[in-house]
């Protein structure tokens, strides 16, 4: 799987810098006028949502030969922010930051009510990563440590913010770290952060890697304290991460789990993301044999963790498929 994931990464990050040349320009006028460009807001390279982009922009470019994709940088905060600006057609955000955007708290100074639902594409676990030196045995040991936000404008801050809270720890109590995904396993190792929460795949090959160093380890959350999450922030659910995912962990490790989903704005065509729908949930073999982060992607997951309008293009496919009455 490691290999599989740099072999990955190494097609994707051409692709994208392909992506990137060819639409470095200020204007987006199409060659021709049947041309629907998309571009797909992500994460910090190496991130999942950067992986999970640039493979939706390898299969688009295959499959509608119409619609021109490109995979940018982001994070969940800034793909809310680019979608209500409309410098994006389509983002990858997780739930947590959706419920934020659309209710314009934390992050966001006013609400961004255009955002609307394509599909729900994995669920992200919390891996709540710790730097073994430090002896951290509970999210409560935090206190004084570095602790790990993310890059700025990702999903990371929002997570690690809303779980801390339910601690009773706030910015003040700790040295607030910035980690990109690119960076995060030697600044784990390193011990430059001492904890961090990822809500990522399981088995993540850069988690395993980590892991296998022997600096870096996983720990859970206390059942009382997940119950008191999830009734606080409707947006995670109850979930495992499953004995044997990672060496040495053969019990499973309690957690919360937030969605990725993909999102686009209010006023994108109907019929562009009823193509989009379709193309994703029709081709979801390839997508998993690209990328393990498809594979639970199914019709079945399309609208979980959905907390904005459904659009209409997506609403169109779900309806002809079965998945929800209209």
């Amino acid at each position: 799987m490691k290999v599989f994931c740099k072999r990955f990464f190494a097609s994707a990050l051409a692709l994208f810098v392909a992506a990137a040349i060819g639409f470095s320009g200020t204007a987006v006028a199409p060659a021709e006028a049947s041309d629907v460009f998309v571009r797909i807001g992500t994460s910090s390279v190496g991130g999942g949502f950067y992986l999970i982009g640039n493979t939706i922009a390898q299969l688009g470019t295959q499959r509608l030969k119409d619609f021109n994709f490109t995979a940018v940088t982001g994070g969940s905060v800034k793909n809310c922010l680019n979608l209500g600006a409309k410098e994006i057609e389509l983002g990858m955000v997780q739930s947590s930051t959706v419920t934020n955007a659309w209710l314009g708290r934390e992050e966001f100074k006013a609400p961004v009510k255009t955002l609307r639902y394509v599909t729900a594409i994995y669920y992200m676990p919390a891996h709540i990563l710790v730097h073994k030196a430090s002896n951290i045995k509970s999210i409560a040991d935090a206190v004084g440590k570095r602790v790990d936000f993310g890059p700025i404008g990702s999903g990371i801050e929002v997570n690690i913010k809303e779980v801390l809270s339910i601690y009773g720890i706030t910015d003040k109590d700790i040295t607030v770290v910035r980690i990109g995904r690119s960076e995060i396993e030697e600044a784990m190792t390193m011990g430059d952060s001492e904890i961090g929460l990822w809500t990522t795949n399981a088995p993540n090959a850069q988690v395993s890697s980590m892991i296998s160093s022997g600096k870096v380890g996983l720990i859970g959350i206390e059942d009382e304290k997940i119950k008191e999450i999830v009734a606080k922030f409707p947006h995670y659910a109850p979930s495992v991460i499953p004995a044997g995912t990672y060496d040495g962990y053969d019990k499973d490790i309690p957690v919360i789990a937030a969605v990725g989903s993909l999102l686009t704005y209010e006023d994108m065509p109907d019929n562009v993301i009823y193509e989009i729908t379709k193309m994703l949930h029709e081709n979801n073999k390839f997508l998993a044999e690209r990328l393990n982060y498809f594979a639970g992607f199914n019709l079945n997951m399309a609208i979980a963790g959905m907390s904005v309008p459904l659009h209409p293009g997506a609403e169109r496919y779900y309806v002809e498929k079965g998945i929800i009455k209209k």
